[in-house]
């Protein structure tokens, strides 16, 4: 017998296992009848008949698990006995099936949510040019961030990357129109999307020129969907003053469609 053709006959004893389970029944079963007929004809009484019969059949038990594991796949056909175990053993006990599947709809999610941080971390590029060529430089420990002028040292005396732009991750309170909101933003410096290559859907983007000289430009650019959700994407906020932590703000631009800033778990508003 092929390899190939063993393993269709084993796919299809899992389809059929219930079926096959009991036609290895009545064959058990009437080979053991039979072999009691036997006995008895040769003197024996039926009871001793049928202890001599199992003894010369040599247990029924080790002959089904033995047929079972030659059939199909062992641990498959275990993890179907449990199921159909677990499942009889919980429909007596309601508030227990409660819990479980409480405790299974919580493990599901938990290990979606994984896998969807894992899934932002390694397999979803950045939405920016040549995403591969972009380093995330941080502090040894882990835990500490860089202090701006430890930043501003590396990147006037940086020789190996095309540029280093730094950003903070910030929670703002941003009033616009007397509406006072919470949002997740950046504090970045000028060069941040001029190294990214990201271009404006409105507007434009901060550039070095405008972080020469410590606050001289307050300058705010909004995400894509902040913009649509909180100002209707009106084109019209280009220009408009919107106060940030009780500062003045004016709005320069909005960043494209897609662009969810270069940290996976807080994706900046502004």
């Amino acid at each position: 017998m092929t390899r190939l053709r063993r393993l269709l006959m084993r796919m299809f004893a899992l389809v059929r296992a219930t079926q096959m389970d009991r036609d290895l029944h009545d064959e058990i079963a009437t080979h053991l009848a039979e072999a009691t007929d036997d006995y008895v004809a040769n003197g024996l009484s039926p009871e001793e008949a049928r202890r001599a019969a199992l003894r010369s059949f040599g247990g029924v038990l080790r002959t089904t698990e033995h047929h079972r594991d030659a059939r199909t796949f062992g641990w498959v056909d275990d993890a179907r006995q449990d199921v159909r175990y677990a499942v009889r053993s919980l429909s007596h006990t309601k508030g227990l099936t409660g819990v479980v599947i409480l405790t299974l709809a919580l493990g599901v999610g938990v290990n979606a949510l994984v896998y969807s941080v894992v899934r932002g971390l390694i397999f979803r590029p950045l939405p920016v040019q040549d995403p591969e060529r972009v380093l995330f430089v941080q502090h040894r420990s882990g835990l500490v961030s860089h202090a701006f002028p430890l930043y501003r040292e590396l990147r006037d005396r940086n020789v190996t990357l095309d540029g280093l732009a730094g950003y903070e991750i910030a929670m703002m309170h941003v009033e616009v129109n007397g509406r006072v909101t919470h949002n997740w933003g950046y504090l970045a410096t000028g060069n941040y999307f001029d190294l990214l290559g990201i271009r404006p859907i409105v507007g434009r983007m901060f550039h070095p020129e405008d972080d020469r000289i410590p606050g001289a430009n307050p300058f705010a650019v909004l995400s894509y969907d902040y913009w649509r959700g909180e100002f209707a994407a009106n084109p019209n906020v280009i220009g408009s003053t919107i106060r940030i932590n009780r500062r003045p703000y004016t709005v320069l631009g909005v960043a494209p469609p897609g662009f969810y800033g270069t940290d996976v778990f807080h994706r900046p508003h502004i």
